[in-house]
């Protein structure tokens, strides 16, 4: 599985830009910043426009960033969005799933994206896609090399070897 990914930046300014990349998504991770309270907000409206642009049944992840900054542990809990919030406007908008992640220490960010992943490779399975309308977002195995009629279908979802080294492909956090 080949996943595309493009980073929109949730900034109003990109708006009419990032709107082009919801057509032929398969999948989505909506962010939001669990310390400040408007990030979280906005991201009803992104959902809108997400759901009004690209075809039905899209996956969507919805993902509170900056976990590190609500640690238990910590001198002082900087969370302004509860988990409880997240998770409970995720049943409200039909959203699959709610994680927490950490730019910062990478905590979390392969599950988000493995969960998009896995939620995607699922509905291929289940034939829920059609492979030859590009508006789905998904490519027929055949027209990417990958496996044919009678060979069974594997796929292994995890870090790629330069993450798990720790080379340059990985450099821990998001800037």
């Amino acid at each position: 599985m080949k996943l595309s990914l493009w980073d929109t930046a949730g900034q109003e300014t990109y708006k009419s830009i990032t709107r082009s990349y919801f057509r032929g998504a398969s999948g989505a991770l909506l962010v939001f910043d669990i310390t400040r309270p408007s990030t979280f907000t906005s991201c009803t409206q992104w959902l809108q426009d997400l759901r009004q642009i690209a075809e039905d049944g899209i996956v969507v992840i919805l993902v509170g960033n900056k976990s590190d900054l609500a640690e238990v542990n910590a001198d002082v809990n900087q969370r302004r969005v509860t988990k409880q919030e997240a998770e409970e406007w995720c049943r409200m908008n039909n959203v699959v799933r709610y994680v927490e992640t950490s730019a910062k220490s990478g905590e979390g960010v392969e599950r988000a994206f493995l969960e998009v992943a896995e939620r995607i490779y699922r509905n291929i399975e289940a034939g829920k896609y059609d492979l030859n309308d590009r508006r789905s977002g998904v490519k027929g195995f055949g027209a990417t090399g990958g496996a044919s009629a009678g060979t069974p279908k594997t796929i292994t979802l995890g870090l790629n070897d330069a993450m798990r080294s720790g080379g340059n492909g990985w450099r821990g956090a998001c800037c």
